[in-house]
């Protein structure tokens, strides 16, 4: 076990080194679960949305979980695009090594940075399984360029983090608020977390551009 400006963290190799059961070796040694058929995503693009995501592209590359309760993550280094603002938030995926509740969050800065405004939040959910979980929202959170997405685990860490230097992530052990966080309880880490966000827009057509349709239907 570690510790870090207050926040305690625990690498997988050094909390399974004695887990070397035939049942280890079937849950951790043979890597993580295929995720769940993307449903959801061919359902939009069928329906004329484009779809894209935020976040990191391997949410399974995390090596290390935090054992804090009550930490909100807030990602700062891959954001929203400019091209977000009007669509919609539908879904969110992670890499989850316990089974303890998570919940994504919607923000943007507000007050000239000193806090976050929460634009929306998922139901907080427990994983279905180790390994990649992808839920569906039951509301799509409508976007607002600039916003960031972060994640908030009440009880111990479910989704893992790689140290990535350069990586800006703020990070804060302050009980969660709503509906606005405050900036300064958090501070800055390197770390990557293993979970990205699915958003949707309606796609523009040619004569859209030129003012005369303003979407596809």
């Amino acid at each position: 076990m570690s510790q870090l400006g207050g926040i305690r963290w625990r690498c997988f190799p050094c909390r399974f080194r004695y887990l070397v059961t035939g049942v280890c070796l079937l849950v951790w040694g043979c890597g993580s679960p295929e995720a769940p058929p993307a449903d959801s995503v061919a359902r939009a693009q069928e329906a004329g949305w484009q779809v894209d995501t935020v976040g990191v592209k391997d949410i399974a590359e995390g090596d290390t979980l935090n054992l804090d309760e009550g930490l909100t993550i807030i990602e700062t280094t891959r954001i929203f695009p400019p091209e977000a603002d009007g669509g919609e938030v539908f879904a969110w995926e992670f890499e989850a090594r316990e089974l303890t509740p998570v919940k994504l969050l919607i923000v943007r800065a507000v007050e000239g940075a000193k806090s976050f405004e929460l634009l929306g939040e998922s139901p907080l959910v427990v994983p279905r399984r180790l390994g990649i979980n992808r839920f569906d929202l039951p509301e799509p959170i409508p976007l607002q360029f600039p916003c960031l997405f972060g994640i908030y685990m009440p009880e111990k860490g479910a989704i893992p983090f790689l140290k990535v230097r350069n990586w800006k992530a703020l990070i804060s052990a302050r009980p969660f608020e709503r509906p606005y966080i405050d900036r300064a309880p958090f501070a800055m880490y390197g770390w990557r977390y293993g979970a990205r966000v699915l958003w949707r827009k309606k796609a523009v057509t040619e004569n859209a551009r030129d003012g005369i349709v303003a979407e596809t239907e």
